[in-house]
């Protein structure tokens, strides 16, 4: 009679099986994470709310925005300075040219602000990046697609400080860095 040959053993099947649920773990992990941090609809009417009660009237806003789209290979930034008194948009300065001077404070600057293009004001400050978040918001759930969209908000007045929007599929990206001064 002869015995059974010697079992070897099988630890290898050990580590590829620790090693495939510390993978399943990761990517789980990555996916939890990201999709924690995508902002939602509440999240944004809370951060107006808070700016409608808490909204200074008086702020400077700069702002930094960079725009990556599929076609190029450098993204396109701007840099912004809008000034807010009484509740509205007085100056608006991109990428260091004037695009829109309020036109009493035009008169007082003198004849070189005086070809000032008309720019919409409207279109600035912290009410209109609201505006611009929440009209990516609609269209992404018009269209069903699950585009990557996160901002994060001052706690204190809810003005945003920081945008990003990726639209899946896509390179193109939006990124907002943005700094809020009260004038006192």
């Amino acid at each position: 009679m002869t015995a059974p040959p010697p079992r070897r053993p099988r630890r290898w099947i050990v580590f590829f099986v620790v090693l495939a649920v510390l993978s399943v773990a990761a990517i789980v992990t990555n996916l939890v994470y990201n999709l924690s941090i995508q902002l939602r609809p509440e999240q944004l009417a809370d951060a107006q709310r808070r700016w409608r009660d808490n909204a200074p009237a008086d702020y400077d806003l700069e702002y930094l925005v960079e725009v990556t789209r599929e076609a190029e290979t450098e993204p396109d930034k701007s840099a912004y300075l809008v000034k807010v008194r009484g509740g509205r948009v007085v100056l608006v300065v991109d990428n260091d040219t004037v695009v829109y001077l309020e036109p009493s404070l035009a008169v007082v600057a003198g004849p070189a602000p005086l070809s000032v293009s008309s720019e919409d004001p409207g279109r600035y400050g912290v009410a209109a990046l609201f505006e611009q978040i929440e009209t990516a918001l609609r269209q992404d759930e018009t269209t069903g697609r699950r585009n990557f969209a996160t901002a994060k908000f001052d706690a204190k007045d809810g003005h945003p400080f920081h945008y990003v929007r990726r639209v899946r599929g896509t390179k193109d990206r939006v990124e907002w860095n943005v700094k809020l001064t009260r004038v006192e």
